[in-house]
């Protein structure tokens, strides 16, 4: 039973998606919570299980397929979703192209690529949902990071600029968004288990000695960070970013 303070009976939460993105875990979640969701991406596969998920527990789904880059796309996006549903309450941006390669390798598309995706795209959904929030005075915006914002890897430089953008973004939005009511974090993630990266074996063992606690990450471990965070329990919180890392951060 979802305690009252988490609810998100009545609300709606817009879910971005690209690359990995755990797109129907973070719909199921906001849908058990009592949400209904409208999913957008350029995964027609991964937005219809989302959006089936969702219809599962009787909550309302829609999905749009739209580049999750462009600002015209977006915008009509939101609207869509304004008009089948009435509002949105809640933002979920989750946009991850992972990559890595020595940095005198790196092309300038590449970098363009990493940073259109895991850093254009929150800005574009933000601005254009956000004006929804703020016309309203209320909103939760949530965006999905990694723990490499804030922990270098060599090969990584482009993924981690782009992810530690993503912290400083939310930080500055926080402040500037704080007075009409709408709340800005970030969840980090560390190692997460997702298909064959699951299985037990030389990749899995090589990762999770490291890992404080032992194992990878699992989807269902960011299910409540999520939920509060896009529920009115969390309405003191702005501006942080919540580590779901196994222990990794503490590491000096």
């Amino acid at each position: 039973m979802i305690p009252k303070e988490f609810s998100l009976s009545g609300k709606v939460a817009v879910v971005g998606g690209a690359g990995r993105s755990w797109l129907k875990e973070l719909a199921s979640y906001l849908a058990e919570a009592g949400a209904g969701v409208v999913l957008y991406g350029q995964d027609d596969q991964e937005m219809a299980e989302a959006a089936q998920a969702v219809k599962k527990m009787g909550r309302r789904a829609m999905t749009v397929i739209i580049n999750v880059t462009s600002s015209r796309e977006v915008e009509k996006m939101v609207a869509m979703a304004v008009a089948q549903f009435g509002q949105i309450d809640i933002l979920v941006n989750s946009f991850d192209r992972q990559f890595a390669k020595p940095l005198v390798e790196v092309t300038v598309d590449e970098w363009n690529r990493v940073m259109a995706t895991n850093l254009n795209a929150v800005f574009v959904s933000t601005k254009a949902v956000g004006k929804h929030m703020l016309e309203r005075k209320e909103g939760k915006i949530i965006t999905i990071s990694s723990g490499l914002a804030e922990r270098g890897l060599p090969n990584g430089t482009a993924y981690c600029a782009s992810k530690g953008g993503v912290i400083q973004f939310t930080r500055a939005l926080a402040l500037e968004w704080a007075r009409q009511n709408v709340r800005v974090n970030a969840i980090a993630l560390g190692w997460m288990a997702e298909g064959a990266e699951a299985q037990e074996g030389d990749w899995r063992n090589l990762f999770t000695r490291y890992i404080p606690v032992m194992r990878l990450g699992q989807p269902d471990d960011l299910a409540a960070v999520l939920v509060y965070l896009a529920s009115d329990a969390s309405s003191f919180v702005t501006g942080s970013t919540f580590y779901v890392t196994g222990g990794l951060m503490a590491h000096g």
